[in-house]
């Protein structure tokens, strides 16, 4: 008789769900601390190349504050969609997550380098 795999007890999943907190919250933490320290009223949000001497475009404090809502929608959606795949299929599950780590990786980068031209 085949024994029901759990998703808590598979050690990959764990592993990878661990990361994607750790990221998630290493993000927000990182954000938090840089707006805190920093005290200006504009923050660079995007860079567009083909605009010139203008590639840097300036925002609010809520654009930047978006980061952190992105870093929480990523590690929330998936953590869960990974759980509820798992039963179906198990690689499709670790791929929601290694997606979620990659992410999570980008919008720590992006976010720590945009905050960092001011």
């Amino acid at each position: 008789m085949a024994t029901k795999r759990l998703y808590s007890h598979d050690h990959s999943i764990l592993l990878l769900s661990i990361v994607n907190i750790f990221l998630g919250i290493a993000t927000i933490l990182v954000i938090t601390i840089r707006l805190v320290s920093q005290n200006h009223s504009s923050y660079f949000v995007q860079y567009r190349p083909t605009l010139g001497l203008n590639s840097f475009q300036t925002g609010s404090l809520s654009d930047i504050l978006s980061f952190i809502l992105l870093a929480l929608l990523v590690l929330v959606f998936s953590l869960y969609m990974s759980y509820k795949v798992y039963n179906i299929n198990r690689n499709f599950s670790l791929t929601i997550l290694n997606s979620g780590v990659l992410l999570e990786v980008l919008i720590l980068l992006v976010s720590n380098s945009l905050l960092g031209l001011h």
